[in-house]
């Protein structure tokens, strides 16, 4: 059996004065971790089994409030042998 490993990136542009609220409810999303952030930008990481569950975690940064915009700039999947799961 296989299954599949997807990751994405994305630049999320943020509202100043919003950001430390955007921060802390983007590291409680399962499968998300921040890798650089400033004021006004962080890069997020994201992971998942499918790409509509990239999809869905991009919808919801997308969705908080004092986010600007939320780009995906990569995305990699690969199948995954059962023994790598």
């Amino acid at each position: 059996m296989s299954n599949e490993l997807h990751v994405t990136s994305l630049i999320v542009q943020v509202l100043p004065e919003k950001m430390a609220e955007v921060r802390g409810q983007i590291l409680q999303m399962p499968n998300a971790e921040l890798s650089v952030n400033n004021d006004v930008k962080l890069v997020v990481v994201l992971e998942g089994s499918s790409q509509k569950q990239l999809l869905a975690g991009i919808e919801a940064i997308n969705a908080l409030p004092g986010v600007m915009s939320a780009t995906m700039v990569y995305h990699q999947s690969e199948v995954l042998e059962e023994d790598e799961q």
